[in-house]
């Protein structure tokens, strides 16, 4: 027998989950002297399906095949064996996972993911999570290089699925020293601040088609917020905290903060909107960075001014790279023309629920309001 070949028994059980359902197989094999190879253990919600690939004397086989069919005739769980002499070959290139994430992942959709792997490399394994708002499916490969014809590949067919997809290289990711810029309005919040200024002081229809506009790219960013903040000359600073009470988290933007704080990774805000209304808002986050506009206050009013510098798309970049400066890794979340600089910078760029001209930027797009969607795609 080669270096290669081993004698192994290739044993399949499965049944209603009842304690641990790993036990009762391990129990029979334990008299024996059994090397395993590989193993996997998979529960979906009352049933479990466990696999093991051992290497046996041939000598034992009839001995272990007897006590299986005893452990099926007991009526709890199901085996099913193989026993063989079989060529163990490595494994040939380096392992990846494919990860997906969307509000819906259906059997032809993942076929088309499957298909384009198999082009370019050998499928290991294949995992769907339901969470709470979302589906997660991982799908585990080796190449021997071809990730990048993969992701070109993919792309164009998570877009048309409007699903989210990741390549991660898993013999190489390290998940901590990473830099995670997010834009504000509509992307780690709800809400466009600005609008809901407009709102409060009356002006709400008119700020919003401005707003519209420029994050469709129509406008230029800067002479947009300009025309819209002139539009609450004159406003008391009491609209300020009114406006902050009335913005809410997006769904899963705390969850996902901590996530990243807890591997040492950190987390910042670049923001097109206002100090003024952002900061007390986002202080019990403790986040890296907080970057955004100041209006210009005279006497307990708005003057209709922004001071300084307006944080546009090209500000937005350099916030980037500068924030990213030390990290392994950079990640950014928007969703309008005024994050597009900024995704491009990125070592992966995502457009959260966000027009079609940061789509077509960005590595991939999510289409699910719920942040904590966007951590398997980053490996966590």
């Amino acid at each position: 027998m080669s270096l290669a070949t081993k004698y192994t028994g290739l044993i399949l059980a499965s049944g209603a989950l009842d304690g641990d359902p790993t036990d009762s197989l391990l129990e029979v094999l334990s008299p024996f002297k059994i090397r395993i190879l590989d193993s996997s253990l998979l529960t979906i919600r009352d049933r479990f399906i466990f696999s093991l690939l051992i290497e046996l004397s041939p000598d034992h086989q009839e001995a272990i095949a007897s006590d299986l069919d005893a452990l099926t005739a007991l009526g709890k769980v199901d085996v099913a064996y193989d026993f063989t002499a079989f060529a163990l070959t490595p494994r040939i290139g380096r392992p990846f996972t494919l990860v997906l994430a969307s509000s819906e992942i259906n059997p032809s959709t993942l076929l088309r993911f499957t298909k384009e792997i198999s082009k370019v490399g050998v499928i290991s394994e294949l995992k769907t999570n339901h969470e709470e708002n979302f589906i997660v499916s991982k799908i585990t490969f080796t190449s021997e290089g071809a990730v990048e014809i993969l992701r070109e590949a993919i792309s164009p067919i998570a877009k048309e699925e409007k699903i989210s997809a990741s390549i991660l290289e898993s013999d190489a990711l390290t998940v901590g020293n990473e830099a995670c810029l997010f834009d504000m309005d509509s992307t780690f919040i709800n809400e466009e601040v600005i609008d809901v200024l407009a709102k409060i002081a009356g002006v709400g229809d008119q700020v919003a088609d401005i707003t519209e506009r420029a994050m469709k790219g129509e406008l230029d960013f800067e002479q947009s917020l300009r025309a819209r903040v002139a539009l609450l000359k004159d406003q008391p600073i009491s609209i300020i905290e009114e406006a902050r009470s009335q913005i809410s988290f997006t769904t899963g933007a705390v969850e996902f903060v901590n996530a990243l704080h807890k591997r040492g990774a950190k987390v910042g805000i670049v923001s097109g909107g206002f100090h003024d209304v952002i900061d007390e808002f986002l202080k019990p986050l403790d986040l890296e960075l907080v970057q955004a506009n100041r209006f210009e206050i005279v006497d307990g009013k708005l003057t209709g001014e922004v001071q300084g510098d307006v944080v546009d798309r090209a500000a937005k970049r350099m916030v980037l790279q500068s924030f990213g400066a030390d990290a392994t890794r950079t990640f950014a979340i928007g969703d309008g023309a005024n994050d597009i600089e900024m995704i491009e910078s990125a070592d992966f760029g995502i457009a959260f629920m966000a027009k079609p001209m940061l789509i077509e930027a960005a590595d991939t797009a999510l289409f699910v309001r719920d942040l904590r969607a966007i951590l398997p795609l980053l490996g966590y």
